[in-house]
């Protein structure tokens, strides 16, 4: 009889419920003021700015006279990833900001939607970081290396089946980040019935923490990528102070591409330094407001390229005013730089 009482109350025992603020970094009034004044509402005024600038961007380098040049392609596709990293970002920086402060239905779409959107996101920061690398390898190509492995390499086709397969290894090099999340039923603080999102087991697994955030991140979207920009802008700026620059698009073009690399390399080091405080100080109190900073200087970088292009890139101006303006393209110089390409890549090949 008390074998029969005892399985009947495993059978209907039900976990405790959890509140909702257990899943949130920090409930401290200082910081959520800090939160909404940070993510809430600067980096929401900057990604808007920034979802403006990288719809031009693209539309300008996929212009037909950009879109000849392999350079165009790389820069076309890192606005592409931007753009896309912008939008993702505010949904999970910007909603997740104004959810705390009585807006029902903003808290329900975040969590409804950030098990999907945060692996999302993660695909199109990744994407941005290689593309931003394949168009510095490009300017590298352009200005440092003789001529002949210019002509080989630096064509839009190359370009364009090199972003293909840089998106598709981004794509599974974050699957797992559509793990790493989910919705779970919660009490809220006037004890009654919510949502709120938690990280699953498989993200709170030491080992899979370290092997994954640690170790892979910091090899393949921190340091290993921060150091091939670095050496890579040192020899191009070196050959463009001491030789000039070579490309096709004018030394302001290959000054705006150098600009935007070191831009990057700053924006991005910031989140490279946040990852290693919360190894050292293990203190998520401080780490938190790290954290907003490090994700509106990301998107501040996804904003920032179109200034760069458009002060100092003089190709980049012509032809966005053509774009806003709505001028058509001269077919005829087109045509004319497209038939010396295909005169090159056949001299190539015969060779």
């Amino acid at each position: 009889m008390n074998m029969e009482a005892t399985t009947s109350q495993l059978l209907d025992f039900e976990p405790p419920p959890i509140f909702c603020n257990s899943c949130l970094g920090s409930t401290d009034p200082e910081y959520l003021t800090y939160n909404l004044a940070v993510s809430g509402v600067l980096l929401a005024v900057v990604g808007m700015i920034g979802l403006i600038g990288n719809i031009l961007v693209v539309k300008t380098y996929l212009h037909p006279e950009q879109a000849v040049h392999s350079t165009s392609i790389y820069l076309a596709a890192l606005g592409f990833s931007d753009f896309f990293l912008v939008l993702t970002a505010m949904f999970l920086f910007v909603l997740e900001a104004w959810r705390h402060h009585d807006y029902p239905t903003l808290a329900y779409l975040y969590v409804i939607g950030a098990p999907i959107i945060f692996p999302v996101a993660a695909v199109f920061q990744t994407s941005s970081v290689y593309f931003c690398v394949a168009a510095a390898v490009d300017c590298f190509i352009i200005v440092v290396l003789p001529e002949s492995v210019k002509q080989l390499y630096c064509t839009p086709k190359r370009a364009k089946m090199t972003c293909s397969i840089l998106m598709i290894l981004c794509c599974a090099y974050n699957v797992p980040h559509f793990f790493e999340l989910e919705k779970v039923d919660c009490l809220d603080e006037n004890g009654l019935d919510s949502m709120q999102i938690c990280p699953t087991d498989i993200r709170l697994d030491p080992a899979y923490y370290a092997i994954y955030y640690t170790y892979m991140y910091t090899t393949f979207l921190a340091i290993g990528p921060l150091t091939l920009l670095i050496l890579l802008n040192i020899c191009v700026v070196f050959t463009v102070v001491t030789k000039g620059s070579s490309n096709e698009n004018g030394e302001d073009d290959t000054i705006s591409l150098i600009l935007v690399v070191f831009f990057f390399i700053f924006c991005n080091f910031t989140a490279l330094l946040v990852n290693f405080m919360e190894l050292i100080f293990n203190d998520p109190t401080m780490l938190v407001y790290f954290v907003d900073l490090s994700n509106l200087l990301v998107v501040v970088n996804g904003t920032a390229n179109f200034f760069c292009y458009a002060i100092f890139g003089t190709s980049f101006r012509n032809t966005l005013k053509k774009v806003v303006l709505g001028s058509p393209a001269k077919r005829s110089a087109v045509l004319w730089i497209n038939d010396e390409e295909n005169k090159n890549q056949q001299s190539h090949a015969l060779i």
